[in-house]
Parts: structure tokens; C-alpha cells; sequence
């Protein structure tokens, strides 16, 4: 009788106290990795993704304290994860973790799962790039951010009410300059019970459907709506930006 053995290697790497890497091997366009957030006394995480060019990024968050992140590249040619993009953690020593992440060739997809433990500051820096954030599964709110810098056809942000707030809010910033911008932006804001927002939208912009927030000023490029406690903490703050359209689907 023939048989058939198929071996899956995976690789642990002991990269620190309390933190193992894993890494998954696939094929030279598919690579994955794993990583457990460090021991260590962190108030947040610093993630950012630089250099990223004609990619399909997927943001979402998974209820597991002890995860750093989970990320999964998939390649348009064949290469080794280190011809493929630089990924780096450091701060282990400080209170702020930095983790970044830099594309040296054209990524088809990046899928990033981060975890529930602590508050993430996200950054995005790339050019024709469509994106998908879902905060959900007791993300982390409180002092977490997000600041996305990239042209593309869409970005699609999505806050849930199962996030985690305290005393403090969140800053959210897409397309803060003319030429970093997405064409079309679509916001789903569902704010936690006690939290607070204000968001500053760029015209022309579509609101699909609203609760709870109203019109405080009006600018000829934009316009901002606010809840009723908006001056007040923990609270969601943004500024949003696009090149053509904004639509946005907003409840307190």
C-alpha cells in the first residue's frame, strides 16, 4: 500500500521571558506568524505598518490577553519572509512596545489579528492599499489609536460596542494630508455604554443611518457631529478624511 507523508515543520523561537514566536511556514508567497505579548509592565503597543503597496489589509481583534499578534502574509510572487517585508519588536525594557513592520516587495494580503490585553497605537503608511478595521472582542480602547496614511480605493473602519473603556479615549485619523488619503471611507460606529465621541468628516459625506449624534459646526470641507457629553472622557475622537466620499453609519 502507497502512502502518502506530508510534514508540517513548525518553528519555536524563545524570543524573551514569557514570549514564544512561532513561525508557520506555507509556501514562499504565504507566510505566517505568531507571537505572545512579552512579560513585562506595558501601558500600550505601537504597531506600525510602513511601505505597503497594492495590498488588501484586514485589521480585526481577538478576545486572548496573552496575544501580541497573529499575522499572515500572502505574497503576489514566490519569496522568503525576510526578501518579503522586516518585522521588528522592541521597548521590551521601556512601557511602550514597538512593533513595525516594513513591506520591501508588493503584498497581496496582510491579515493581522492583535489581541485584548492591551491598547494598540496602529499606524499605516502605503500606497494603493484597501482596508478593512474591526474592533471588537474586548479590544482595548482606552489610550489606544489609529492613524491611517494611504491611497487606495476604500477604507472601512468598524467600532463595535464590545470594546473596553476606563478613564481614557481613543484617536482615530485617516487621511490627515491631500495626498494620503483613500478614495472612499466608510465608518461603522457603535459607541460602548459611557463613551462619548466627536468626529470631524470630510465632504461630500452620506450618513446611512444615526443615533444619538448631532451637528455642531459646519466648514466648507467639512463637518462635525457630536454626542451629547462629548467634551467628557473616555470619549472616540475622529478625523476623517477622503478623496470622494465619506459614509458613515453613527450610534451613541
Amino acid at each position: 500500500m502507497n502512502r502518502r507523508v506530508v510534514a508540517m515543520v513548525l518553528a519555536f523561537i524563545v524570543v524573551g521571558a514569557g514570549t514564544v514566536l512561532l513561525l508557520l511556514p506555507r509556501s514562499d508567497t504565504h507566510h505566517g506568524l505568531i507571537r505572545g505579548l512579552p512579560e513585562g509592565s506595558y501601558t500600550s503597543v505601537s504597531f506600525h505598518l510602513k511601505d505597503i503597496q497594492d495590498c488588501s489589509l484586514n485589521v480585526s481583534f481577538v478576545n486572548d490577553p496573552e496575544l501580541l499578534y497573529s499575522l499572515d502574509v500572502q505574497l503576489y510572487e514566490s519569496s522568503p519572509a525576510a526578501s518579503a517585508f522586516d518585522l521588528s519588536v522592541s521597548g521590551e525594557d521601556s512601557a511602550l512596545l514597538q512593533v513595525q513592520f516594513d513591506g520591501k516587495v508588493r503584498i497581496k494580503e496582510i491579515r493581522l489579528v492583535l489581541g485584548s490585553g492591551i491598547p494598540y497605537g496602529i499606524g499605516v503608511l502605503g500606497t494603493n492599499v484597501n482596508a478593512t478595521f474591526i474592533y471588537e472582542n474586548n479590544a482595548v480602547g482606552s489610550l489606544a489609536s489609529l492613524a491611517y496614511l494611504a491611497t487606495g480605493s476604500f477604507v472601512n473602519l468598524q467600532f463595535t460596542e464590545d470594546m473596553v473603556f476606563s478613564n481614557d479615549g481613543m484617536e482615530i485619523t485617516v487621511g490627515a494630508g491631500s495626498q494620503d488619503r483613500p478614495d472612499n471611507l466608510y465608518l461603522s460606529l457603535d459607541l460602548p455604554d459611557g463613551v462619548n465621541g466627536i468626529g470631524s468628516f470630510s465632504k461630500p459625506l452620506s450618513i446611512h443611518s444615526n443615533t444619538g449624534w448631532t451637528l455642531d459646526f459646519e466648514m466648507p470641507s467639512s463637518i462635525t457631529y457630536t454626542t451629547e457629553n462629548h467634551d467628557q472622557q473616555p470619549r472616540i475622537g475622529l478625523t476623517l478624511r477622503a478623496v470622494y466620499s465619506v459614509h458613515v453609519w453613527l450610534s451613541d
